[in-house]
């Protein structure tokens, strides 16, 4: 009776036992078989996304938020959004403007050493109101939209230049773009003619300019006939200068000494007829432009012969009309923007019509009583 059921405990626990070792053995050739299968591309999903993690989102240039000084009109970039390459920047400081119209033109991308995949994306600003536009070129991050830097702002006398959008690349190990810069010859109107392929390259830590001729060697002297007037300056000039400071701004003499009276209003040696610059205690607080220097205009475009309404529309809310005690009338422009500190540039209206205009510091931007003549 023993021996029979030693026998049978032994039959079951043999079965049990091949039960247990046929299940490892099956658990052993699943995994071998999954590992095998996965080798032979069986589930190339899993495989892929181990080799391959997913990518990020990709920039959407044409829709996302930048921050622009609308090349240099600000000092301290502000927020612009951009939707569908097109933006409206009101808020924060815009230069006294009442807006910014904002346009991505183009985006190029390559590499760059030192830096890597990049995207250099080109963008159009119009203060408004005004007829004038600037261009701002700025290189960023391709993979996550991170700003390395921006080219520096074209050093020239005359009115800035025109970057041609397509031409735009980044290529031989450099940004380029074909830029047309404005001869002694042209017109805000009829636009610059003078062609040139302008190339960036990084070097330490900043963009460096080649082949713009910025400083426009072949002409020499400034032709201050074509230099838009601000509140600022005009071109090269720039108010606090010395007289000294000023003429070696434009590569030419501002001959004479200062008067008796408390300002003098200089002519400038070659510069046009009937703009006088003036100075008290050697330094520059207003530029003047009389007749005949009709070519000679505001940024905005405003020049003698212009009419009232033009003025007025052009300076909008930032604009106020006076009558002063010799009779007339003036419109003075007053931007409000705190880095204008106080400048204005004065509007002297006859039968309709800019007669002449001053612009610089506020207590110096007057007609009469006129200043002295140097001695």
């Amino acid at each position: 009776m023993w021996g029979s059921s030693w026998r049978f405990a032994y039959i079951v626990l043999g079965a049990v036992f091949a039960l247990i070792s046929g299940s490892t053995l099956a658990t052993g050739s699943t995994t071998q078989a999954t590992h095998q299968a996965r080798r032979s591309g069986d589930f190339p999903e899993a495989e892929n996304a181990y080799r391959n993690p997913p990518a990020s989102k990709a920039v959407d240039w044409e829709n996302r938020d930048y921050r622009l000084t609308c090349d240099d009109i600000v000092d301290k970039p502000v927020q612009a959004v951009i939707r569908n390459a097109k933006g409206i920047v009101k808020n924060g400081d815009i230069g006294g403007y009442d807006h910014w119209e904002v346009e991505v033109q183009r985006a190029a991308r390559g590499r760059l050493p030192r830096l890597g995949d990049v995207t250099a994306v080109l963008f159009y600003c119009s203060p408004q109101p005004s007829n004038f536009f600037m261009q701002e070129l700025r290189v960023y991050r391709t993979d996550d939209g991170s700003e390395i830097g921006r080219t520096p702002t074209f050093d020239v006398p005359e009115l800035p230049p025109q970057y041609q959008p397509k031409s735009l690349v980044i290529k031989n190990s450099r940004l380029a773009a074909d830029v047309k810069f404005y001869g002694p010859d042209d017109s805000h109107a009829d636009g610059p003619s003078i062609l040139r392929h302008v190339t960036w390259t990084w070097e330490n830590d900043r963009f460096v300019t080649h082949g713009s001729g910025t400083k426009s060697e072949a002409q020499g002297r400034s032709d201050l006939s074509r230099q838009p007037i601000t509140v600022n300056g005009m071109g090269p000039l720039k108010m606090g200068m010395s007289r000294n400071e000023a003429s070696k701004a434009i590569a030419m003499p501002i001959p004479g000494e200062e008067g008796r009276r408390v300002c003098t209003d200089f002519t400038v040696e070659g510069g046009p007829e009937g703009l006088l610059l003036r100075f008290t205690s050697d330094r520059l607080v207003a530029i003047y432009v009389t007749r005949p220097a009709t070519t000679i205009a505001t940024r905005s475009g405003i020049h003698i012969g212009s009419t009232r309404d033009n003025v007025l529309n052009t300076y909008a809310d930032e604009i106020t009309a006076t009558t002063p005690d010799y009779g007339g009338e003036e419109l003075v422009f007053a931007p409000s923007a705190p880095e204008f500190a106080g400048r204005v540039i004065r509007f002297g209206i006859s039968d309709g019509a800019v007669e002449t205009f001053i612009a610089g510091e506020h207590d110096w931007a007057v007609f009469a009583p006129s200043c002295g003549v140097p001695e």
